[in-house]
């Protein structure tokens, strides 16, 4: 599965700590943006260059989140199995998520993406 990977895509992905099982998560950042990880433990949070061929995922609920690039780094783009584009059940909650932004916050305030001019 190849597409141009677009910052807020939610996409399936293998597992980087658990390669048997697949993880879901919505894309932040991706090859050449700089961003500053949401949720590190540190008191000084290091920007993060994201290498070409890389992209950084988190998860839409930051309180509930599983595991993504905040704690496992960067994602290569090859352990990507495809994009979510819709969410099937419960039927309650059916609806397309192509072009959707996580609940409550815009991608920017999701992860900070550093200007350019603040990573020389």
């Amino acid at each position: 599965w190849y597409q141009r990977r677009v910052r807020g895509d939610i996409v399936v992905f293998r597992s980087p700590k658990h390669g048997s099982k697949l993880a879901m998560k919505r894309i932040t950042g991706v090859g050449g943006d700089t961003i500053l990880p949401s949720k590190v433990m540190k008191t000084e949070v290091e920007p993060v260059k994201i290498k070409p061929g890389y992209v950084w995922v988190e998860a839409d609920n930051r309180e509930t989140a599983g595991r993504d690039s905040n704690e496992y780094g960067q994602l290569h783009e090859k352990m990507i199995l495809g994009k979510v584009t819709w969410l099937l059940w419960p039927w309650s909650r059916v609806q397309d998520l192509r072009n959707t932004l996580p609940p409550h916050r815009g991608l920017s305030e999701q992860t900070a993406l550093v200007p350019e001019a603040q990573t020389s």
